[in-house]
């Protein structure tokens, strides 16, 4: 059973008499235990895309299917529990509290669904990103690496089982962007899906399967043949 099925996803936006169409007819199934990656141009409907499958938006028509449940059955409690327990975020620009530290940043989904801070879950969580003698820093005192790190440490913390990223290395140089890259290797060999949306073509690489957008519809969906593994033995730091 795919964790992700939509059939003919599309999304229009109106802008006064200007109906602008960023997603047409999109279809397409992810396995689990998948790493996918969206590419196309600015403008392409990747991150309008990203936005639907983390159930952040609804599409204008067309089914998208989270774990065989259409997610246009669901009422807003209903999917303010989905995105909290089933699905990780990892954004571009971290989006983590300026004045708290590691930890604390790392606990927040447990509050927002009511279990309460576990500092043993949350040193666990930053455990496996290697930040777990840096939970009491605050997000100033981190590399621009570090604090994506704490992020995806954030995007763990209730154990989701699709994990989606937006332009996780944007704001990072390119060893730091290998280095994340690793992580989320080692996450998809464990066992997570990861969906993730890439400019970049190298970081796209990584993924085992991509799909292209243009103009909002899908281009080419295709497995990775030379995929390129972090380290010598496909390893994170």
């Amino acid at each position: 059973m795919p964790i992700i099925e939509t059939e003919s996803l599309t999304k229009t936006y109106h802008m006064g008499d200007v109906e602008l169409r960023a997603l047409n007819d999109v279809s397409f199934r992810v396995e689990q235990g998948e790493f996918m990656a969206i590419m196309g141009s600015s403008g392409s409907g990747k991150s309008t895309l990203l936005n639907l499958l983390g159930c952040l938006d609804a599409p204008t028509s067309g089914v998208y299917r989270l774990d065989n449940v259409d997610v246009s059955t669901l009422g807003e409690d209903e999917l303010a529990r989905v995105r909290n327990k089933k699905i990780g975020f990892v954004f571009q620009s971290y989006n983590l509290l300026a004045r708290t530290s590691a930890l604390a940043n790392v606990e927040l989904p447990l509050l927002y669904s009511g279990r309460g801070r576990s500092r043993d879950r949350a040193i666990a969580a930053l455990r496996r990103v290697g930040l777990q003698d840096w939970g009491d820093h605050l997000p100033s005192q981190l590399s621009g690496g570090q604090q994506q790190r704490v992020a995806i440490a954030r995007a763990l913390i209730n154990d989701p089982e699709l994990l989606v990223a937006d332009e996780p290395t944007g704001n990072l140089d390119s060893r730091t962007g290998e280095d994340v890259m690793g992580i989320l290797q080692s996450l998809n060999d464990a066992g997570m899906t990861i969906v993730m949306v890439t400019h970049e073509d190298d970081i796209s690489q990584h993924a085992k399967r991509i799909i292209h957008l243009r103009d909002g519809e899908l281009l080419s969906d295709q497995l990775v043949e030379n995929r390129i593994i972090f380290g010598k033995e496909g390893s994170a730091p």
